[in-house]
């Protein structure tokens, strides 16, 4: 029987490989109708608050492969972690023990200032985003 430490882990490398991959699917389609993600953040632990990126750009998916109990995450459009208020939320799940939670939310959301992730307790994070140039 694995330990819930052998889960964790196994779910740790599942979100690295995703980001490794995300490198080697680096790309933008000049199409101004569709653009396809051109970084994914590193992944934001539980119970943290980290800036992702300044400046503008777009948001396009948001991962959350670890979450327990009614755990949400929430992003910011904002250059700082301090900057952070409801007024520049810009996204938040649904609480993970909510009918209709889902581990990956397909968002295309713009942001001015940069990306702020805040997790709560028992949630990891990482979201897909490509910034101006």
């Amino acid at each position: 029987m694995a330990s819930l430490d052998d889960i964790l882990t196994t779910q740790k490398n599942g979100v690295v490989a995703i980001n490794n991959l995300a490198g080697y699917l680096k790309q933008i389609v000049t199409n101004t109708s569709v653009v396809v993600p051109s970084l994914t953040s590193p992944t934001v632990l539980a119970s943290t608050t980290q800036l992702v990126t300044t400046g503008s750009g777009r948001i396009y998916g948001v991962s959350i492969p670890v979450h327990s109990g009614s755990s949400q995450i929430f992003v910011y459009d904002s250059a700082t972690t301090g900057g952070i208020a409801a007024i520049n939320l810009i996204f938040a799940s649904l609480p993970s023990n909510t009918s209709g939670w889902v581990t990956y939310y397909n968002v295309n959301l713009a942001y001015s200032n940069g990306l702020v992730i805040k997790t709560d307790a028992g949630t990891n994070c990482c979201v897909s985003y490509t910034p101006n140039s």
